[in-house]
């Protein structure tokens, strides 16, 4: 896909996510700063931002634990873990149970909201025992019927591409 059709795309995909009632709803929202063949979501954090929703990005940390910090502007993200934009390890950490929505990135995403990532499991990590909605995004191409998941592997209720929004029942 070239860059100009990834960026149309993507904020198809934005305009999705900061339309939908869940988001409206969200008070703080956690979504990762894009990277490599991801949806971009500068957009988004910049609408997050001027909604005033509290905003928190993840942070890789080690033991590949991810935590949460709030940030007040995409400025204060740096390439950290994997060449990853993220938060500094200062910013105010925010507790998982204090999010109420989590936009998730993928390569990919089946029809039951399990997710091809980089491989390394820090999302399942932090999904495992959320309480609130959790959102993946992904281009529709990279919708597939079923993922090859492990016992860890953590799935997401919904997945918004630059098409639609997909409940996947979770």
């Amino acid at each position: 896909m070239s860059e100009s059709e990834r960026a149309k795309k993507s904020a198809a995909v934005t305009w999705l996510l900061t339309d939908w009632e869940i988001y409206k709803k969200a008070d703080t929202v956690m979504i990762y700063a894009s990277f490599g063949s991801e949806v971009k979501t500068d957009a988004a954090l910049e609408k997050i931002l001027s909604d005033g929703k509290t905003a928190a990005v993840p942070l890789c940390e080690g033991g590949a634990e991810m935590t949460a910090r709030v940030i007040r502007s995409r400025d204060e993200l740096s390439p950290g873990a994997y060449g990853v934009p993220e938060p500094p390890e200062s910013g105010p950490l925010i507790l998982k149970e204090d999010i109420d929505l989590i936009v998730v990135p993928g390569l990919g995403f089946d029809k039951s909201g399990y997710r091809i990532g980089y491989g390394k499991g820090y999302y399942d990590r932090y999904l495992k025992d959320y309480k609130g909605a959790a959102v993946g995004l992904c281009f529709g191409a990279c919708i597939i019927d079923n993922i090859c998941r492990g016992p860890h592997d953590q799935k997401v209720g919904f997945i918004i591409t630059e098409n639609k929004i997909i409940t996947t029942g979770n």
